[in-house]
C-alpha cells in the first residue's frame, strides 16, 4: 500500500509481492499521468492499494488472468465508503477515465488502450 505520490515518482507503484525476482513492470505513463488527474479532480492524497503486479502477486490477488496490473496500466485506489467512492468515481469520469472497477473498499482505475472502454464493473454481489 503506498500512498499516492506526484506522478514523477513510479517507485511507489512496486508490486506488494516483495520478492526479489518480481517482474513487474513500471506503471505505464498514462496510468500515472492518470492518477495525477485523478488526485487533482478529488482535491485529497489518495492510497493506492495495488499498482503493476507480477504474475505470482496477482494469482495471489485471485486477479483476472489478463489483468491491467500485468501489464502497467491498472490501479486500485483506496475507496473506504460510498462518499469517498462517489468522489472518485466522479473524478474518474472527468479524468476520462474509460475501464472502472468498484469493489467494497477501492476502485480500480484501468487506461488499457487494447481493452474495451467506457465500461463500468464491480467485485462484489
Amino acid at each position: 500500500m503506498s500512498h499516492f505520490a506526484p506522478a514523477t515518482d513510479p517507485k511507489l507503484y512496486r508490486c506488494s509481492c516483495n520478492r526479489p525476482e518480481c517482474d513487474a513492470p513500471p506503471p505505464s505513463d498514462l496510468l500515472l499521468s492518470t492518477l495525477e488527474m485523478l488526485r487533482f479532480h478529488v482535491g485529497q492524497p489518495m492510497i493506492v492499494t495495488s499498482g503493476p503486479r507480477c504474475a505470482f502477486w496477482n494469482d495471489h490477488e485471485k486477479g483476472e488472468k489478463d489483468s491491467e496490473h500485468l501489464a502497467g496500466d491498472g490501479a486500485d485506489v483506496a475507496a473506504s465508503d460510498g462518499a469517498a467512492r462517489y468522489r472518485l468515481l466522479a473524478a474518474c469520469f472527468l479524468a476520462g477515465v474509460g475501464r472502472i472497477g468498484v469493489g467494497k473498499d477501492f476502485v480500480h482505475v484501468g487506461v488499457a488502450r487494447n481493452r474495451p472502454t467506457d465500461v463500468v464493473w464491480t467485485y462484489y454481489a
